[in-house]
């Protein structure tokens, strides 16, 4: 059976790739919104940051409250009213630059470690 132990490594080296590729789509969405709120700001000579509830309420109005009632009546309410609450009250180029850069780092090969060797 020719390739038999091939695919397997293959389809790892593309997962790794895929998600370092939506990881690079985030950090650069995260830094495009760092400049819309830049710009946001210095137009309006104060601190405006855009967060995901109000993103998300701008983009999808109805898929919010859909997404709300499904968490509530899926899950439990507490999950929704303290702990997704509160991280949608994050701005969006923290949570997509972080969320991005997190994917960056989970996607690299672990090196190999040379040097001292245990007896």
């Amino acid at each position: 059976m020719k390739g038999v132990g091939v695919a397997p490594i293959a389809h790892a080296v593309m997962l790794r790739i895929l998600i370092r590729l939506l990881g690079l789509i985030l950090l650069a969405g995260g830094f495009i919104a760092l400049i819309v709120d830049g710009t946001r700001s210095l137009a309006g000579g104060r601190l405006l940051v855009t967060t995901l509830d109000r993103a998300a309420t701008d983009l999808f109005p109805a898929a919010l409250k859909v997404l709300q009632t499904a968490v509530e009546q899926g899950l439990a309410p507490f999950v929704w009213d303290p702990l997704l609450a509160t991280l949608m009250m994050a701005p969006v180029s923290v949570a997509f630059g972080g969320l991005g850069a997190l994917f960056i780092v989970l996607s690299h090969k672990r090196q190999a470690h040379l040097g001292f060797m245990e007896p």
